[in-house]
């Protein structure tokens, strides 16, 4: 069926291809969808929820413009002279060579490495996608060869005890850098370590993860030799774009302190995912899935009665089903959704326009939360608010 398409994998970069089908239509799509009229409320989804495509050029810019700073700040403290032309040479589409030294660059890889890039309201994943081309343009200038990258992603497996665990994931590690084109490799451990999305929508989510889905593909070939003519599995998306309100947080006691026997149940609930991420049977899938239903029942007993944790917000914890596709959380929590407890070092995205009129009871949820709160705010302030301040 794809062999009937000619796929582009530089969906968002200013630069123009000739092509047949382009990913960047199902953002598109989406657009078209929430513009339908509709005739009991006289008005258009996309009026309700406020959400409006980004221009290409526009994300390009807002992704250069996010990653020239982090580097800089990973840079402070080196004998970097130039840092903002060197950036602008190594951002900037071009056929010309990196001008960093090899110290320089070992910092810049890892740093793309251990990057957490938040969208909190990602709509069909124009910004996640564009944030995601630039990072592995970026490293194939730095590391055209893929040697220092592939070497950070065996690194990281030093860190499970699981001998056997820890084999499978390092010859699923060379298996996807040997596969389909360079960029492969670099896109697979980005999405799994560096780029989460979250949308109040769930249609938007799923968009978002077939948009992610189609410009993997672009990067492998197939092989009639081989196993399922040598295409890798997909991995599993559903703990890195998730459906839930990022404007409503988790309530938690003041001062809780956590216990070894608490962190070491969230330990292994973010072990369960992570598998997850990689699993490429049916089977695989569902026994994981049980297993971290499981395990978020063990810590809602955990929590129950300990530290002042309400009923609410233990139940919140233990009942979020990331596998739900039709479901959307009414609130948001980096640490217990994706395991991120030290906030993130990015947080990029076109926030919806929704006018106060249209804001229904979110208002007076959010009143108390927002120092930015006023009765004639649009919901684009609140999401403002959360990126001059992080999560």
């Amino acid at each position: 069926m794809f062999n009937r398409y000619v796929f582009t994998i530089e969906e968002n970069t200013p630069i123009d291809q000739d092509i047949a089908l382009d990913p960047e239509l199902l953002g598109k799509v989406f657009e078209n969808l929430l513009a339908t009229y509709n005739p009991e409320t006289r008005e258009s989804a996309r009026s309700e929820t406020g959400s409006f495509y980004t221009p290409r050029e526009i994300v390009e810019y807002m992704a250069d413009s996010s990653l020239k700073e982090y580097f800089k700040q990973k840079l402070l403290g080196t004998d970097a002279a130039d840092i903002d032309e060197k950036l602008d040479a190594l951002i900037g589409y071009n056929d010309g060579p990196h001008n960093f030294t090899a110290e320089e660059k070992e910092i810049l890889i890892q740093g793309i490495d251990t990057v957490k890039i938040l969208d909190p309201a990602c709509g069909s994943g124009a910004f996640p996608m564009g944030v995601l081309h630039k990072l592995v343009y970026i490293l194939g200038k730095l590391d055209p060869g893929n040697e220092l990258w592939k070497e950070r992603q065996i690194q990281k497996l030093s860190a499970i005890d699981d001998a056997h665990l820890r084999k499978q994931l390092e010859e699923k590690i060379e298996e996807s850098f040997k596969s389909g084109e360079l960029d492969y490799g670099r896109k697979l451990y980005l999405i799994e370590n560096c780029v989460f999305g979250v949308d109040i929508q769930s249609i938007a989510i799923q968009i978002s993860k077939l948009r992610f889905f189609i410009s993997l593909i672009a990067d492998q070939h197939s092989n009639p030799e081989k196993k399922n003519l040598g295409i890798l599995t997909l991995p599993n998306l559903e703990t890195k774009f998730i459906a839930a309100n990022t404007l409503i947080g988790l309530e938690k006691p003041a001062g809780f302190l956590s216990n070894q026997k608490l962190d070491a149940m969230k330990s292994e609930l973010l072990e369960i995912r992570h598998k997850l991420f990689s699993a490429s049977t049916a089977k695989e899938k569902y026994r994981y899935r049980v297993e971290d239903k499981k395990k978020r029942e063990a810590i809602e007993e955990e929590l129950s009665g300990n530290g002042g944790w309400s009923d609410e917000s233990v139940q919140k914890i233990a009942c979020w089903d990331s596998y739900n596709q039709n479901s959307s959380s009414g609130w948001f929590d980096a640490e217990w959704m994706f395991g991120i407890k030290e906030g993130f070092d990015i947080v990029i995205g076109n926030p919806p326009y929704v006018e106060h009129k249209k804001l229904k009871e979110l208002p007076t949820l959010i009143k108390n939360d927002y120092e930015v709160y006023s009765g004639t705010a649009d919901l684009s302030v609140y999401f403002n608010r959360l990126v001059l301040y992080p999560y």
